[in-house]
């Protein structure tokens, strides 16, 4: 039976606050998900640690919107979905494979798109097996036939994630991962640039962009962010101000410590900010300082505060 009464009809009800009973239902609904989040979360990041990370390929076209899609679809648990996210992402990314090796093969069906790839040369037998095995996956789930509709969920899942991590090894392969061994400084802050943009776009959490850049520096320059500790951690050098923002809250400013170049953003209160407006401290100046930061939950130095007088040393 589906029985589908997720929301009260209240036009059958001559209710005087109509209105607020209906947002009194939608914080109820609110409650519910927030309480529903809560006993599923652990299971989410487990299914997102199933699937393989394949660093940072430079080409993407919009089949990276629905790979992202599937991604995040999996980690729901919602497989049959994932298995029809992966299908429509390999037939885009073949579509854009071809169409950036100079070839116009939009018209063909998949089967014959994959073969004549393979066929041109410009994939391997290998990877034309893959996608493949990613088409039949999305024909028998699109078709939804008395083979699929028999699995369990624990074959669905293993599919899902079959097809999930097969697509990524794909677009990787063909379009060529950046080696983190041979990148340079500003490739990696391209990477991050790009980490930033799409959690600012996206509304994800500044935490989930600072993990994702602690893991491209561990794979670029074999260095850990993290402290892997949660005690304070102190710095006092020479800095470099790279900027001051005394109008957002809290305010702040950003200095580029002049031994190791890490780069630091200070959180300030008000007294310290008039004590910068006083020494007339701005971009460019050499100062210097004593801070302290607490480490986050992954144990890396994010928010930093000052711990004595800031010093203006030259302009």
């Amino acid at each position: 039976m589906y029985v589908d009464a997720k929301k009260f009809d209240y036009s059958r009800f001559n209710y005087p606050d109509a209105d607020r009973l209906l947002e009194r239902d939608k914080e109820a609904a609110c409650i519910a998900y927030k309480k529903w989040m809560a006993d599923s979360v652990a299971a989410i990041v487990e299914r997102q640690w199933e699937i393989d990370d394949i660093g940072a390929v430079e080409q993407t076209g919009d089949f990276i919107k629905l790979l992202k899609e599937a991604e995040f679809t999996y980690a729901l648990g919602a497989y049959t979905s994932v298995i029809s996210l992966v299908g429509v992402c390999a037939e885009d990314l073949c579509r854009f494979f071809a169409n950036s090796a100079g070839h116009d093969l939009d018209a063909l069906k998949q089967y014959r798109r994959i073969d004549k790839l393979v066929s041109l040369k410009l994939i391997p037998k290998a990877v034309g097996d893959q996608l493949h095995k990613v088409r039949e996956l999305r024909n028998d789930c699109l078709h939804y036939n008395a083979a699929f509709k028999q699995k369990d969920e624990a074959a669905l899942r293993a599919d899902a994630l079959a097809a999930l991590n097969a697509i990524k090894a794909v677009y990787g392969q063909i379009l060529g991962v950046i080696d983190y061994r041979n990148t340079d400084a500003s490739t990696t802050f391209a990477m991050i640039n790009a980490i930033t943009e799409e959690a600012s776009s996206k509304g994800q959490t500044a935490e989930s962009a600072l993990a994702r850049t602690r893991n491209v520096f561990a794979a670029a320059f074999g260095f850990d962010l993290s402290m892997n500790s949660a005690r304070p951690v102190y710095s006092t050098s020479m800095f470099t101000v790279l900027g001051v923002d005394s109008e957002i809250d809290p305010p702040e400013i950003d200095l580029r410590d002049m031994v190791s170049g890490m780069i630091v953003c200070v959180d300030l209160i008000a007294s310290e900010v008039e004590e910068i407006e006083r020494l007339g401290i701005e971009e460019g100046d050499l100062v210097s300082a004593s801070l302290m930061s607490i480490p986050n939950e992954l144990e890396t130095t994010g928010l930093w505060r000052l711990t004595g007088p800031i010093r203006l040393l030259s302009k």
